[in-house]
């Protein structure tokens, strides 16, 4: 019979990222661990992305040492070698959506992105 080792097991986010939940999504502690988890799970990284403008947004949001997941309307800063989540903060309102423009009182969205980053 094998022994479970916690710490193993558990991934230990920041209390910052708990105190993010709670202010921009209004989730409990326990609520914040299971939404994080999910993230990592299934969240979108940047190679995942469909749109340049979403993927070039989650690179910006990235660098050698973090990795940027989104996942339902918010994007999640994650460590990369323990996977813990750094902080969170929501994504902007047309991310993922179609970015097909007809004409010129249709509004460019890439202002939005690009101050965003």
């Amino acid at each position: 019979m094998s022994t479970f080792n916690y710490s193993d097991e558990y991934i230990y986010n920041s209390c910052h990222s708990y105190r993010r939940c709670k202010e921009r999504a209004g989730l409990s502690r326990k609520r914040a661990e299971r939404m994080i988890e999910l993230a990592r799970e299934r969240g979108i990284e940047c190679d995942d992305c469909s749109w340049s403008i979403d993927k070039h947004f989650l690179e910006n949001k990235s660098d050698s040492v973090t990795k940027a997941v989104a996942y339902n309307g918010y994007c999640f800063i994650l460590d990369r070698e323990s996977l813990a989540c750094i902080t969170m903060f929501s994504l902007p309102k047309h991310f993922g959506k179609k970015k097909t423009f007809y004409g010129s009182k249709d509004r460019d969205f890439r202002m939005e992105y690009e101050l965003a980053c």
